[in-house]
Formats: structure tokens, C-alpha cells, sequence
């Protein structure tokens, strides 16, 4: 995903990896993992044609799953087979690195990515695991750091890129995901 206010990718690594890492959680599972069942006891899942199922049974599974993966802490509820409810990602520590909300495998709602101290990375809305509407990027220290919408998974309209000290030296106007006018500003704001 892209902050469109730059007119590249800002934080291309971070959010690609965050949104590359949610998806392979969310939609590609790998093929055995584990459920921790409330008795605490462990069993083999596999997935089959998209859905999960727990080893040797013909039925997809219902329940709740919390895995690891490269020393996080996944957690999230199973319907029929599929993902679906609160979605979270914390560090072994106890950070949150990912929250939001899935349905039928699909990213829906508000989800919120920190950064590893903890801090507001981003936030913003999904629609059919799609981005939509307002995405905002934050630095380390809390001020904003780029702002703009989405519409079915491009950006649309005004976005807008600040800098650490919270002046603004872009703004980008898309139409459809495509740039149709940029505008770059000094530190006063003038063109």
C-alpha cells in the first residue's frame, strides 16, 4: 500500500511488509500450524481450498488460533473454516504491531500498525480487504506525517505530506489513483 502523499512509497519497506506479512496471515495460513484451544491443548491445522481444518477432519474448524511467526504472537477467530473477528499481532514483549478486524478472510474496518517502541505507525480503513477512506501515517514522535484517502484501494482526492516538525511541504491531488497536480512547499508554505 502506498502513502500517496509523497508521490512515492513512503515507509514502502514497512508497509508492504506489514500488509504482506497481515495478508499471509490473514488469507495464505501456512499449511500446519497450530490452535490453542481453551484446554490449552495444541493440534494440527491444515488448509484446504482457502478454508482451515483441523487434521483428520472432514469439517472446516471453528474456534480460536494464537500462533507465532517470526517472534510474534498471532491471534485471531475462526468461523466455518474462515478468519473472521479481531485480528492482533503482538511482539513477545506485549507490544501491539497490528490490530484490526477480519471477515471471511478479508481485512474490514479500522486496523491500526505501531511501530516496534509501540507508537502509532498508521491507521486507516479497509473495505474488502481493499484501503478505503482516511489513511493517516504518523513519525516516531506522534506528529502526523502524511494524510489522504482512498477509494477501492487508490488514492484519491487531497494528500497531504508533513514534515517531522508538522509543516507541510507536499500536497498531491489524485483522480482515480493517478497524481493529476503536485504542489511542494518550503518550510514557510510557500511554493
Amino acid at each position: 500500500m502506498e502513502d500517496a502523499s509523497t508521490g512515492y512509497k513512503v515507509s514502502l519497506s514497512f508497509i508492504l511488509a506489514s500488509l504482506l506479512f497481515v495478508s499471509s496471515i490473514v488469507i495464505i495460513t501456512p499449511l500446519v500450524s497450530y490452535i490453542h484451544k481453551v484446554d490449552e491443548a495444541s493440534v494440527r491445522i491444515v488448509i484446504l481450498d482457502g478454508l482451515i481444518y483441523r487434521q483428520g477432519e472432514d469439517f472446516p474448524y471453528t474456534g480460536h488460533i494464537l500462533d507465532t511467526l517470526e517472534n510474534k504472537i498471532i491471534k485471531y477467530d475462526v468461523v466455518n473454516g474462515l478468519k473472521h473477528g479481531e485480528f492482533s499481532i503482538t511482539t513477545i514483549e506485549g507490544e501491539i504491531s497490528v490490530w484490526g478486524f477480519v471477515e471471511q478472510n478479508k481485512n474490514i474496518g479500522t486496523w491500526k500498525y505501531f511501530y516496534d517502541d509501540g507508537a502509532l505507525e498508521s491507521t486507516g480503513s479497509f473495505s474488502e480487504d481493499k484501503p478505503q477512506g482516511k489513511w493517516i501515517w504518523y513519525y516516531k514522535n506522534g506528529k502526523v506525517k502524511s494524510e489522504g484517502n482512498y477509494l477501492a484501494g487508490k488514492p484519491e482526492g487531497r494528500w497531504i505530506k508533513f514534515d517531522e516538525q508538522g509543516h507541510t511541504n507536499l500536497i498531491i491531488y489524485y483522480f482515480q489513483g493517478e497524481i493529476v497536480n503536485e504542489v511542494k512547499l518550503d518550510n514557510q508554505g510557500s511554493v
